[in-house]
């Protein structure tokens, strides 16, 4: 199918795209700067915002399959998935606004505070991020398609993150977190708002009736591509403490928050380029070698960069737009294998199971972003980092060095043998399946 026969129009892949953008705003806000506004704003100490993230991935356990196996069972008037994602375009923007309202309470009041609009916080975020990777799914049955489409998703993850990156910090230093988080909060909602009007589901499948959830996770746990898959991914993002502990990094070891905004650009600039040419390296090399070179390349990187330092900070900068390359690049085809994984499982189980596939991947995005954001926080606790501190020891900053560098290594090296050893299916073999389902009447497009 050529790119003039997509079934989808320009307008709705990029209201597909727009409403991404809206949405990673509020997600690499909340995992770039909930971590150092609990801590060094709030007052709250390392260990309980640690353990409040750990316990949030506790909830998540049971509430995702829940909620995915929802997904899966309600079929809503206007659409399968499409009026979720409507709903949480109005209640994301607020729950994240007061996700960081400081009020100075006590402590205790404050740490309860921090828990239950977190948890709330972390509920929306389920029910917005498994609907809309399912959503591609039933915009086309292209599989070339659902790859550009799901791209346009992660260029536009590329924006937000630039626009936090470059935004965010200056507005923190000079307007504080309440009010910078309200001006993001608005611009996140017009962004997700144009996609309830052009996004169109088309493709129906035939799927059982009546499956239990008991039924659904068991056909998910026998899929043996998406266990591999997020087996490696899990290990990449419980120790992907870059986000977390780069905001640590600018204002203590640095002198200057702001120079975050210079470090988002390099670990930006990666998520806007690759989501682009990722179709064509696709066609050409096949998801599972950009994978492997991906990861490959970053831990490489990641050991020249603690060596070499962070003096020169040009030859930094160059360092961690290198290594982010390679970390970027298997990390923003996480839906793009997921969506594979729905078609193994179809043609495999005859259980397409959507809901439960794509909230294992929003399952897997959370519990890595909370180990890592845990981890971060444990670990220059460790060391000695004290948030209200008006300044670090020596062997502070040499913990927030060692984690922004160093750790991101273990999860690539493990992610690198469970992929590597395990993983091979290939794009050729999920079209062969869905023509074969095709053929069988296993799926309608309108």
């Amino acid at each position: 199918m050529t790119k003039n026969n997509y079934l989808t129009g320009k307008a709705e892949r990029l209201s597909y795209g727009s409403w991404f953008v809206g949405q990673n705003i509020i997600y690499f806000m909340v995992v770039s700067y909930l971590a150092i506004f609990l801590t060094d704003e709030v007052g709250l100490f390392e260990g309980s915002v640690a353990a409040l993230f750990l316990v949030a991935r506790i909830w998540d356990a049971v509430n995702d399959p829940i909620i995915g196996s929802l997904l899966d069972k309600v079929n809503l008037k206007k659409g399968k998935y499409k009026p979720w994602v409507d709903a949480v375009t109005i209640f994301m923007p607020i729950i994240t606004i007061l996700l960081f309202w400081n009020f100075n309470g006590s402590s205790t009041f404050n740490l309860v505070y921090a828990s239950v609009s977190y948890l709330i916080y972390d509920i929306l975020y389920t029910i917005s991020d498994v609907p809309i990777f399912a959503l591609a799914t039933v915009m086309t049955d292209n599989s070339d398609e659902r790859v550009s489409i799901i791209s346009i998703g992660r260029v536009a993850a590329g924006i937000a993150s630039l626009i936090i990156g470059i935004i965010a910090p200056q507005l923190i230093a000079r307007l504080g977190y309440q009010s910078t988080i309200i001006y993001l909060m608005i611009i996140a909602f017009i962004l997700m708002f144009p996609l309830r009007f052009f996004v169109k589901e088309r493709v129906k499948y035939n799927t059982e009736e009546n499956i239990s959830l008991k039924e659904m996770i068991k056909a998910v746990g026998t899929n043996r591509y998406l266990l591999i898959f997020y087996i490696a991914y899990i290990a990449i993002n419980a120790t992907f403490t870059t986000m977390t502990i780069a905001p640590y990094f600018a204002k203590w070891n640095m002198g200057d928050i702001g120079f975050n905004t210079t470090m988002m650009i390099t670990m930006a600039l990666p998520i806007i380029l690759l989501p682009a040419l990722t179709p064509m390296l696709i066609r050409k090399f096949g998801k599972r070698k950009i994978f492997m070179w991906g990861i490959g390349s970053s831990i490489v990187f990641s050991v020249i960069q603690y060596f070499v330092g962070y003096e020169n900070v040009i030859v930094f900068l160059i360092l961690n737009f290198l290594k982010m390359i390679g970390l970027i690049a298997p990390m923003m085809m996480n839906g793009m294998f997921s969506a594979d994984c729905v078609e193994y499982g179809a043609y495999k189980y005859g259980q397409r199971n959507a809901g439960m596939i794509f909230s294992v991947q929003t399952f897997s995005t959370k519990l890595g972003s909370a180990i890592s954001s845990s981890l971060s926080l444990l670990i220059i606790s460790y060391f000695g980092y004290q948030g209200t501190a008006s300044v670090q020891t020596a062997e502070a900053l040499n913990g927030i060095w060692i984690t922004l560098s160093l750790v991101p290594i273990i999860g690539l090296v493990i992610a690198f043998i469970v992929f590597g050893k395990y993983y091979d299916l290939s794009e050729s073999e999920v079209q062969r399946m869905i023509d074969e389902m095709e053929e069988k009447n296993l799926l309608k497009t309108e």
